[in-house]
């Protein structure tokens, strides 16, 4: 996948999960943010909740499979996201990390599960 200026903003990979949890690396990175000349209520790189996970076909492959919040590694500079296997054995999924940009307007999003 190439980067333009240093930025990734959407990724596609096909990940082999073992049993149990495993954190993902999206390569999801966006280097050079402007986001306070953005809209001021839009969520930054770093909130979990602008990044979208989306399952992609075959998608009897994620039967077992959940995946935890997005977040943001300051050593890599990119979204992790941890998923998790319950099915017993390996499986190999086909996902979509995307990170909606401001460029193409503003957005909303709720976190992937409820806070409690």
């Amino acid at each position: 996948m190439s980067k333009k200026s240093g930025q990734l903003l959407w990724n596609r990979q096909n990940v082999t999960l073992p049993a149990g949890p495993f954190p993902v690396d999206t390569g999801l990175t966006q280097l050079n943010r402007a986001w306070a000349n953005s809209s001021v209520d839009e969520p930054g790189f770093a909130a979990p909740s602008r990044i979208q996970v989306i399952p992609m076909a075959p998608l009897s492959a994620w039967a077992g499979v959940t995946h935890g919040e997005p977040f943001f590694n300051p050593a890599s500079q990119s979204i992790l996201v941890t998923f998790f296997n319950v099915s017993g054995s390996p499986t190999t999924l086909n996902v979509l990390f995307w990170d909606p940009a401001t460029a193409v307007g503003p957005g909303e999003a709720d976190l992937y599960a409820p806070v409690t």
